[in-house]
């Protein structure tokens, strides 16, 4: 995950990532899919920013759901405590951090 973390921040817009569910708790089974929050500087609408973060998960997890957000977004829904996003913030650990 390492690898991934500092690949897909090469491109100057990828700012912080998490990943939360089962992974981040120590529950994993090997059926458990791999939850990414990755936050960057995107003009895209938000169903067409994950689409470089699948192909580079290609072969790493065999399931996996990637969300990305830009900051303004997850700073929209800062006060919204039970939204997907300030729950990953809070329950998920950091992969990548700048």
């Amino acid at each position: 995950m390492r690898m991934w973390c500092d690949d897909s921040s090469k491109s100057g817009r990828h700012l912080r990532s998490y990943y939360s569910g089962r992974e981040a708790r120590d529950q994993a089974r090997p059926e458990s899919d791999l939850d990414l929050l990755v936050i960057e500087e995107s003009d895209l609408p938000r169903y067409k920013r994950a689409a470089r973060y699948f192909r580079a998960l290609v072969g790493l997890f065999p399931k996996n759901d990637v969300v990305v957000w830009t900051p303004e977004g997850v700073a929209a829904w800062a006060q919204a405590p039970n939204a997907f996003i300030t729950t990953a913030l809070r329950e998920g650990r950091t992969l990548y951090g700048r």
